[in-house]
Order: structure tokens, then C-alpha cells, then sequence
């Protein structure tokens, strides 16, 4: 690892992990708020480093295929969490309070200001269709897709549109019904149902990619070799 990222990247990661292990318990639950702005300043800081010091070969790429997938899997969690967990009752739909809870949604996915430009005043559909469905926003889950299979296809030398392992074969499954994919359908059929489909898909996306790339596999002499000795 350490010989594939630049200097600056080890630089930044080490800061970033002194931050976190040097602050107790109690400072962070006392001060939370500054603590994980701290922490999300160091997580886009390694980010842009990452982006601007590193070859954008075939590690940059594992590294931003990973990165996608998570961020992916984390925005969804995140409107999870409001929708199911959070869920008002039918009276409370659209009053001050719902609006305040589905703001703090957007800001801690980092998308309120972005939300805002494009849609204005707060709404239920808008803002899953922008967590979910948007092409153009960076943390929105079909974007995040939409990247992450480019990173693939150039890891495998794939052409888009076709698959040659399990790994883009789901991942290009995924971000193809999402292409077509309609917020009413998603809102009816039950939102919490759909993000947590998605949810276990990421996953398998996810194992798919380590059983491609990275499982170990016996070497074919070893094969024969066992065979001999069977």
C-alpha cells in the first residue's frame, strides 16, 4: 500500500488517524459536532489529495470503485434511517418538524444546498429522487453507480454495456434498472423494502468484486499435485 500512494496521501492518512485516536470518549461525545466535521474536513481533504497526487491507473481506480460503492451504501442508509426509522405519523407529514428532519437528511449526506438549487422547497419524492435517481449529484446512489462501473470497465478493459465476471455483470444489472427506474414505483412498492434490496445487491456487488480480484485460488500445479497424492 504504501509504495502505490503518494506521500502527500500517507501524509494526510496518518494526520487523520492521530485526529481520531487522540481524541477520547468523552471530547467527542461532548464536542460531537466539531469532532465530526473534523473528520469529514479530513475525509475529503484525503479524498482530493488522493484525486490529485495518484496516477489514475488501475490502483486509483480499485480505490475510487471502493470508494463509490460505500458512498452508495451509506446515502441509502441515511434516507433509511428518516424514512422507516424516523417515519412521522400521517399528522405530522409536512409539518415545520418533518421539514426540519428531512433538511438534516440532506445536510448530513452533505446535499442541501444542491437540493435546494434544483428543487427549491423541501418534498418528500424530490428529495428521494435526488438521494437515489440523480445523475449529476455526486453522493446520489444511480451517480455513484454510474461511476463506479466506468472504474470497473476500466480495471477490466470490459466495453460498457458488456460483462466478462460476476462483478460487472451485478453492477451493470444494478445501475441498468436504475436507469429506468420511476420514483412513484419506488415510493408504492415501499421505500424502505427497495433501499434495503439495494442494500444487499451493494453487498453482493461488493463480494463479487473481492472473489474477481482478490480471493486466493490454488495454482493449477497444485491441483495435480493434490490429485497425485489423493
Amino acid at each position: 500500500m504504501r509504495e502505490i500512494i503518494s506521500s502527500e496521501m500517507w501524509e494526510q492518512v496518518n494526520k487523520f488517524f492521530l485526529m481520531v485516536k487522540e481524541t477520547s470518549k468523552e471530547q467527542a461525545l461532548k464536542a460531537s459536532y466539531d469532532f465530526f466535521t473534523r473528520i469529514k474536513t479530513a475525509s475529503h481533504l484525503f479524498a482530493g489529495i488522493a484525486d490529485s497526487t495518484m496516477s489514475h491507473g488501475e490502483a486509483w481506480h480499485f480505490g475510487r470503485l471502493g470508494g463509490l460503492l460505500e458512498r452508495a451504501d451509506k446515502t441509502s442508509r441515511i434516507l433509511d434511517v428518516k424514512y422507516f426509522i424516523l417515519l412521522p405519523d400521517i399528522a405530522e407529514i409536512g409539518t415545520p418538524l418533518d421539514d426540519i428532519q428531512w433538511s438534516a437528511l440532506l445536510k448530513s449526506a452533505s446535499a442541501f444546498e444542491m437540493y435546494r438549487k434544483r428543487f427549491g422547497p423541501i418534498s418528500t419524492d424530490s428529495i428521494v429522487y435526488f438521494l437515489i435517481l440523480d445523475r449529476e449529484f455526486p453522493r446520489a446512489v444511480h451517480h455513484c453507480l454510474m461511476e463506479a462501473e466506468k472504474s470497473l470497465h476500466t480495471i477490466t478493459g470490459s466495453a460498457s454495456g458488456m460483462f466478462q465476471n460476476p462483478a460487472e455483470q451485478l453492477l451493470g444489472r444494478l445501475r441498468a434498472e436504475l436507469n429506468y427506474a420511476h420514483i412513484d414505483e419506488i415510493i408504492e412498492g415501499g421505500l424502505h423494502e427497495f433501499l434495503d434490496d439495494l442494500q444487499t445487491r451493494l453487498n453482493q456487488i461488493g463480494d463479487a468484486i473481492f472473489d474477481t480480484f482478490f480471493a486466493l485460488r490454488p495454482l493449477a500445479g497444485n491441483r495435480t499435485l493434490n490429485r497425485e497424492n489423493e
